[in-house]
């Protein structure tokens, strides 16, 4: 099992019961089966990773982060079989757990955070177990954050056009094959926010995968034209799209798609 040390702010040095609590845990990530206890065991976080099916999920990174001091926590990769345990420091009050994986698809490493099934913060003594689930839609579990597990596709009007109502457009985006937890993906048709709202020009918690683009002006049925905003410059009826992963940081889990009316 690996596990890090995130940060220890102000401290060089891990705490007697902190090493040997990492050193109780077994070495491939795996729960000790003697101590494995569905309800929990006092001093240890708990639980099981799945994928968007249900299906164990392997090498998830799961860690915890202290609500009073900042970056001071660890992190552990979840088994062969989604299972984790990680080992909590007593004294320091609350934690909460998130996760993530680092998922290859189409030349592309893509960086998704996972859902818990439970975000309250816990105390080492509480006996916490933390579920987490690899969720191709849907807002993050904190609901003050405007994020999604879905990509976002950014718009773009050529500066030749006048349509600058974009709330009135219909994208259309195809699956070209399958998408990135390996599902066949369903064809969606979606618009933006309205005009002085933070999701215009915006289109949120699009499923990652590689999409055919089309676009229609809802009001008039005429069919506009599309290009790769970010990597094009030509526009043409259907575009083929992907969306940057983590070698675009700034623009990871997003497209940028140009539209026209000319």
């Amino acid at each position: 099992m690996k596990i890090f040390v995130r940060s220890l702010a102000g401290s060089a040095l891990l705490t007697a019961g902190l090493l040997l609590a990492l050193i109780s845990c077994t070495g491939n990530g795996e729960i000790d089966p003697e101590q494995n206890n569905p309800d929990g065991q006092s001093g240890y976080l708990i639980g099981k990773v799945t994928d968007p099916a249900g299906n164990a999920l392997p090498d998830a990174t799961i860690f915890t982060e202290n609500t009073v001091y900042k970056n001071r926590g660890a992190e552990v990769s979840s088994s062969s079989e989604g299972t984790y345990k990680l080992s909590l420091v007593a004294g320091l009050g609350q934690w909460t757990a998130k996760g993530y994986i680092l998922k290859a698809y189409n030349g592309h490493v893509y960086k998704i955070s996972l859902h818990p099934d439970n975000s309250e913060s816990f105390a080492e003594d509480e006996k916490p177990v933390r579920n987490f689930q690899w969720k191709l839609q849907g807002h993050i579990a904190d609901k003050s954050l405007d994020l999604y597990y879905g990509g976002t596709a950014e718009l773009y009007r050529d500066l030749n056009s006048e349509m600058r109502d974009s709330e009135n457009i219909e994208f259309t985006f195809r699956p070209d094959g399958p998408l990135i937890d390996g599902s066949g993906g369903i064809i969606l048709k979606l618009r933006c926010g309205k005009s002085g709202t933070p999701g215009y020009n915006l289109i949120k918690d699009i499923p990652i995968g590689r999409y055919k683009v089309s676009a229609v002006y809802v009001p008039t049925g005429q069919s506009l034209r599309v290009t790769d905003a970010w990597n094009g410059g030509t526009y043409y009826p259907e575009v083929t799209m992907e969306f940057y992963g983590t070698d675009q940081s700034y623009r990871s889990n997003q497209m940028g798609i140009g539209y026209t009316d000319l």
